[in-house]
């Protein structure tokens, strides 16, 4: 799940009454913007909602007769806020623009440049969380050197800083070390002085040999020269550092206990994966993080392959766990033999591997990934009783400039050429070849579209079921259907990778009408076993404007003879405002037919409950804006938690999706909601198998 909560824009829109504040919430959903707007008229409208509720960017008429600019910036300063504000104006010309952002404004827009208007609230509000995160993370920078000024002055080590070869700090441990009581005394003295004569010039030679990072290793052997004129032998650990903003070396003279064997111990297994000795996945991942950033500053591509057991799952059945584990070591060993000294190779996942390669030819690493492949098939492991034998396949991405700065995003893509490999076989290599971008949105499209088309004429949709549970204690079974289609390779594709296709070349309608068939007979299943279950149907914006499916979907609920009130159609919120009419329509038709109706992704709209005088629904599904990351995020339980109360006024029951995670449930009954839907509680399944008493009460 992307982090949809970052995606929330809160505006705050100052304007002389409403219609303005309409059109630019509708205009910035409408290009894809998820955007919860307060409007105020007059600074004290403006006042109580900054003081009260979180926002990001204000957006400020320069027409307003009594409410200046000026005015409202010192209204921000005095509410003790950073906001942003952004000028709106009926005509815009370079003079004004000038002299509005000279009043401290970041921008100056159009009343109806809607188009440029979505691109500075894009920016202007990814700049006010940029800058609310640095000041988090400076924040947590200082708190941090807190608790590290804690640790070096609790330290059993002697521990000093050093600029330009004076103390600027040194801990207790390192004062009674030489001698000194107070600080005062060492504070400004050379580090040279306090070395024996006859070691001063190769201390001198180490810390040029530091600066220029030229050192074999960061320690010396000195004589240290103490305050009584004695000496003592020490080994001096020298890094670059920083104290207090200055840029600096540390020093540290460890305790005479031997810390070094068990300092490499935690190193190791911090580092490798204990079963097959290889590295983990984590020192994997941030090694992968280097080669990319060393690829995008211009430096040597590098080769990522990826390599899994082939009918792990089968091999399994037969030789069992242990013998699985014997597998997975003498496939690990294989791997790193085969392996040069500037290859890095971890243990990635149960029965998989990686492999990092800084060969720079294409071909050797084909040539170098057919003779693994030939030599893994070749071995035989002794599992105790049994003799096993095994193929692998491997994926390899090339990574270069171009490569995505996001390392989970070339997990994604070599996993899914990984996967084509072993849906032809296995036992081979494959190269991954981007497809994002090669084609047109038409002719990807065209494409999607075939697979849709193939999935329906040979009946290769899979109707998918999640539950909608209730929290509140209402009986009955309620599912939401989604599906997905089968494509001609045999792949599976999820609506979230053809819906849009569907949607933009007028296929969603037949998909609409094909999941509406499908709720019918699943209900009238159901009902034959004397189970009441309401399926919920999204509807695409086609489906919306279709004239004829009321009238449609009358006829099939009159032949399946069942009661309209099973079929619950889900609305998405900005379709429903920007096609008012149509659905008003279509929704005067299905209650007529005693459908139950969802207003779906609720709640960002300037005032959401607006639509409700339109359109009453039976359900009312909160916004997956608000969701990610809820349990901590107060100002999004408290947004949930007005919409449930207003919703609940006008007996309007809500649903609160996206539940992913334990840390979520602790925050649902606070909230109010009256339903809950998620993974956490059931992933999309073929079956309605969901056990409803598992959340009642």
């Amino acid at each position: 799940m992307t982090a949809e909560s970052d995606k929330l824009i809160r505006l705050l829109i100052v304007d002389e009454g409403l219609y303005q504040a309409e059109v630019i919430t509708s205009a910035l959903r409408s290009s894809g913007m998820h955007v919860l707007a307060e409007h105020a008229e007059i600074s004290e409208d403006m006042e109580e909602i900054i003081k009260q509720k979180p926002i990001d960017l204000v957006l400020f008429s320069l027409q307003l007769t009594d409410f200046t600019l000026q005015q409202a910036q010192q209204l921000i300063r005095t509410c003790g806020r950073h906001l942003y504000i952004v000028g709106m104006a009926s005509e815009v010309n370079e003079e004004m623009v000038t002299e509005t952002m000279k009043l401290g404004a970041q921008d100056v827009i159009c009343n109806s440049s809607l188009d440029h208007l979505a691109l500075v609230v894009k920016r202007e509000s990814d700049n006010i969380k940029i800058w609310r995160k640095t000041a988090k993370s400076e924040k947590e920078l200082h708190e941090s050197e807190k608790r590290c000024q804690s640790l070096l002055a609790n330290s059993k080590d002697a521990i000093a800083y050093v600029h330009e070869g004076m103390h600027i700090f040194a801990n207790n441990v390192y004062m009674e070390l030489f001698g000194n009581t107070d600080f005062d005394e060492l504070e400004g003295m050379p580090l040279m002085d306090m070395v024996h004569s006859d070691q001063q010039d190769e201390l001198k030679q180490f810390l040029r040999d530091l600066s220029q990072n030229k050192n074999k290793s960061n320690s010396l052997e000195l004589k240290l020269m103490q305050v009584s004129g004695e000496t003592i032998d020490g080994i001096l650990e020298f890094s670059r550092a920083s104290f207090e903003g200055e840029t600096c070396t540390q020093i540290v003279i460890r305790s005479q206990a031997d810390t070094t064997e068990l300092e490499q111990q935690i190193s190791y297994m911090h580092q490798h994966d204990l079963v097959s000795g290889l590295f983990n996945r984590q020192y994997f991942m941030e090694q992968l993080q280097q080669r990319m950033d060393e690829a995008a500053n211009g430096k040597s591509p590098s080769y990522f392959l990826f390599i899994s057991i082939d009918n792990f799952q089968g091999i399994r059945n037969t030789v069992g766990i242990s013998g699985c584990d014997i597998l997975i070591n003498d496939i690990a060993k294989i791997i790193k033999q085969h392996s040069s000294e500037n290859e890095l190779v971890a243990r990635f996942g149960a029965y998989s591997y990686s492999v990092l390669s800084s060969d720079k030819e294409k071909q050797n690493v084909e040539k170098n990934s057919s003779a693994l492949l030939k030599q893994i098939e070749q071995h035989i492991s002794e599992t105790g009783q049994q003799s096993i034998s095994c193929t692998c396949s491997i994926a390899i991405y090339s990574i270069d400039e171009i490569s995505p700065d996001n390392p989970n995003e070339i997990i994604s893509r070599i996993e899914r050429t990984l996967d084509k490999v072993q849906q032809n076989g296995g036992n081979d290599s494959l190269f991954y070849v981007p497809v994002s971008g090669e084609m047109s949105q038409q002719e990807e499209d065209g494409e999607i579209i075939k697979q849709i088309k193939y999935a329906i004429s040979t009946d290769s949709i899979t109707p998918l079921f999640q539950p909608i549970v209730s929290i509140t204690g209402v009986t009955g079974e309620r599912y939401e259907l989604t599906k997905s289609i089968k494509t001609k390779e045999g792949n599976e594709l999820s609506e979230e990778d053809f819906m849009p296709a569907a949607e933009r070349s007028k296929m969603s309608k037949t998909l609409d009408r094909w999941s509406i068939i499908t709720a019918i007979k699943q209900i009238a299943v159901a009902a034959k076993a004397e189970r009441k279950v309401n399926i919920f149907i999204p509807l695409s914006l086609d489906g919306l404007q279709d004239a004829t499916l009321a009238r449609w979907i009358a006829e099939r609920i009159q032949s399946a003879k069942i009661p309209g009130e099973q079929l619950v159609f889900c609305i998405n919120e900005v379709h429903a405002v920007n096609q008012l009419k149509a659905v008003k329509t279509l929704y005067k038709g299905l209650k007529q037919l005693h459908c139950q109706i969802v207003l779906d992704e609720f709640g960002t709209g300037l005032n959401p409950f607006q639509l409700v005088k339109h359109i009453q629904p039976d359900y009312l599904r909160i916004n997956m804006a608000y969701i990610e990351g809820l349990a901590a995020n107060t100002d999004n339980q408290d947004s949930i938690r007005e919409l449930t109360i207003q919703a609940a006024s006008m007996e309007i029951s809500t649903i609160l999706p996206g539940v992913s995670d334990p840390g979520m449930l602790s925050v649902i009954w606070s909230v109010g909601t009256d339903y809950v839907q998620g993974d956490f509680l059931q992933s999309p399944a073929k079956a309605l198998n969901y056990d409803f008493s598992s959340m009642s009460g």
